[in-house]
C-alpha cells in the first residue's frame, strides 16, 4: 500500500539543527573510519533564523551494521549519535545537511517520523537554477559573493559556515515548509571528488523523497 502524503504543519515558529559529518580521512568511507559531527541549533520565526549558541564539534568513527534488508550498511558510533539525536530533540527535530539521502542512512534515526529532512543541495539547485552541480563551499560562494572573505577563510568550521550562509539564502526566499517540500525531489547529483563522502558507492544515488504538502 503505498503511503499517503505527508502534510506539514506551516511552523511559524520552530527549532532547527544544521550539520555537517564528514570523514577525516580521503578515501571511500570503510567500518572504523574516523569521523567528525559539526552542527548548530537555531530558532526559526517566519523566514528569520536566530543561531542559538555557538556551533559544535563531536568526533567519533563509522561502524557496520545491517539495515532493514539485512545487508552489511556503514552507521555512526553510538556515542556520535547521541549527540546528533538527544532523547529530548524537539520536533519538528529538521537535519539541514548538504547531501542528506546520503546521511540519513549513515546517521539511522528513528524511522517512524515523518522524514524532516531539509537537503540543502537539493534546494540550491532548485531555486537556483543557474547553479552548475558543485560542492557545498561552490554553491555558497555563488549565492553569497558578499561574504567571499567569510566562506573562504580557513576554519574548522568552515563547511559549516558555508551551511549556515546558504540555509540563512534559501530561508529569505522561501518559509521553512515550503523548503522541505522541495529538498524531497530528485536533482543530479553533486560530483563525487567536490564532497567528503564522494567516494561512498551511495554517493551518486539520491532517491525520490516522500511526497510532502504545505497545509
Amino acid at each position: 500500500m503505498t503511503p499517503g502524503p505527508i502534510r506539514l504543519p506551516r511552523w511559524p515558529i520552530t527549532r532547527l539543527k544544521l550539520l555537517d559529518m564528514t570523514p577525516d580521512q580521503k578515501g571511500a568511507p570503510y567500518a572504523g573510519a574516523p569521523v567528525t559531527l559539526l552542527q548548530r541549533d537555531g530558532f526559526v520565526e517566519g523566514r528569520s533564523l536566530l543561531w542559538l549558541g555557538e556551533p559544535r564539534r563531536a568526533s567519533g568513527h563509522l561502524e557496520e551494521s545491517l539495515d532493514e534488508h539485512g545487508q552489511p550498511a556503514l552507521t555512526i558510533s553510538d556515542p556520535l549519535f547521541r549527540a546528533l539525536m538527544p532523547v529530548d530533540a524537539p520536533r519538528p527535530f529538521v537535519l539541514a545537511g548538504f547531501h542528506m539521502s546520503f546521511l540519513r542512512c549513515v546517521m539511522g534515526g528513528p524511522q517512524d517520523q515523518p522524514p524532516y529532512d531539509l537537503c540543502l543541495y537539493r534546494l540550491a539547485r532548485q531555486r537556483a537554477s543557474w547553479l552548475r552541480p558543485c560542492g557545498l563551499q561552490e554553491s555558497a560562494l555563488e549565492l553569497r559573493t558578499d561574504l567571499m572573505t567569510e566562506l573562504t577563510r580557513d576554519s574548522p568550521f568552515l563547511r559549516l559556515n558555508c551551511a549556515t550562509a546558504l540555509l540563512e539564502t534559501l530561508l529569505e526566499w522561501e518559509p521553512l515548509n515550503r523548503l522541505l517540500v522541495l529538498s524531497g525531489n530528485v536533482v543530479s547529483p553533486p560530483p563525487g571528488e567536490e564532497e567528503p563522502f564522494g567516494q561512498a558507492a551511495e554517493w551518486s544515488c539520491l532517491p525520490q523523497g516522500p511526497a510532502m504538502l504545505e497545509e
